[in-house]
């Protein structure tokens, strides 16, 4: 009789247990709410329909389609501008007024919209660009060889450089900021777009493999390049796109360039100041018999191009945990200004801007073509 009425007191306490719990979880919100779509619309029209439309469609190029976007990225995207991760102070400020309710009913919302559908096609630049680029280093060839293959002692070659690099220094040579009689004018007329495929071309060829010079041991020299190959790469192949390869090149002007940066004529931080004039034709020598390739294929299409951002953002996306934007359909100017923020390190993605620093504008100009072209999903 004591053994039945223990038992019951434990059952009734158990009992009691359960029920105030069912009682306080009621008090609780959901753990996921439902979605008002009606309430989102509401807020939209009254907060968002000035730019972005009702429809979800940007009312400029530059302001993107939200219409069919994911509804999981949406809310995302307004908790990345409420929280200063994405810089815009109107839309800061507008989203920071939203409840969280209000953030979800506004993504559902424009996530149940149809998609945006692409504007008539615009042609994508295609082999065009190298040719291009070709006309212009026309220029360049009388000095840096054929392709950019140099065979003249002293002079630079420019075959398989990493384009950004050459693009910063042609730059600095057409506005004389980087000192070289005669280049400023040689370069006149050239504007960003036009050095751009001058790079891309000079990228795009493959360097010769050298014999060894006549001076230094390039098996004394390997040791003594320990410390430049953090910055340059393993045997002086550099995969850091403002960060030439040394890879066969010139061997003379590797010798006079290592001599300026030790004489400080050339000023760089953390660069050679403590080696003989053999340890550096040394370096010079092991680094000129290098086998270099190219830094960028000449090959690699837009299709291509696409494809790597199909990883996240195309078929394969739903495969991973990431929270993207569809990027189909999606406005072309809108496309270009993020890219370009995100190659520029303006954008805070790492990732994007590891994958898009090599890009140049034409590139860029060309992935958002082809995605603007694409019909949305």
């Amino acid at each position: 009789m004591e053994y039945n009425q223990m038992a019951m007191n434990k059952f009734l306490i158990v009992t009691a247990v359960l029920l105030l719990s069912t009682a306080c979880s009621e008090d609780r919100e959901p753990a996921s709410p439902t979605l008002d779509i009606e309430a989102g619309k509401s807020v939209a029209q009254t907060n968002c329909a000035g730019c972005h439309g009702l429809d979800g469609a940007g009312k400029t190029a530059e302001i993107p389609n939200l219409a069919g976007q994911s509804s999981d990225y949406l809310v995302d995207a307004m908790h990345a501008y409420r929280e200063d991760r994405r810089h815009h102070a109107a839309l800061k400020d507008l989203i920071a007024g939203f409840s969280e309710a209000e953030i979800r009913n506004i993504a559902g919302y424009f996530a149940s919209l149809p998609p945006v559908q692409p504007p008539p096609e615009v042609p994508i630049a295609g082999d065009a660009v190298y040719q291009e680029g070709a006309d212009f280093a026309a220029v360049c060839i009388d000095c840096h060889g054929e392709r950019g293959v140099s065979a003249t002692p002293g002079v630079p070659s420019l075959a398989g450089q990493q384009p950004a690099y050459l693009i910063m220094a042609t730059q600095e040579y057409a506005d004389g900021s980087r000192g070289h009689t005669g280049k400023a004018e040689m370069l006149k007329g050239l504007d960003q777009v036009d050095i751009e495929k001058m790079a891309m071309f000079f990228a795009s060829q493959l360097p010769s493999l050298r014999e060894p010079p006549t001076f230094g041991d390039p098996g004394t020299g390997e040791p003594l390049t320990a410390a430049c190959g953090s910055c340059h790469g393993a045997r002086g192949v550099s995969h850091d796109p403002m960060v030439p390869s040394l890879a066969g090149q010139e061997p003379h002007y590797l010798v006079s360039a290592i001599m300026a940066y030790r004489s400080h004529e050339r000023s760089h931080e953390d660069m050679i100041t403590d080696k003989s004039d053999e340890d550096i034709e040394n370096i010079a020598a092991f680094y000129s018999v290098q086998r270099a390739g190219v830094a960028m294929d000449r090959g690699e299409s837009v299709d291509e191009l696409a494809a790597k951002c199909d990883r996240c953002h195309g078929p394969l996306a739903g495969q991973t945990t990431m929270v993207v934007p569809n990027l189909n359909g999606q406005s072309r100017e809108y496309l270009v200004r993020v890219m370009r923020q995100y190659r520029d390190n303006d954008r805070g993605s790492s990732m994007m801007h590891k994958m898009s620093s090599s890009y140049s504008d034409e590139m860029i100009e060309s992935i958002a073509t082809f995605y603007a072209n694409r019909p949305a999903d």
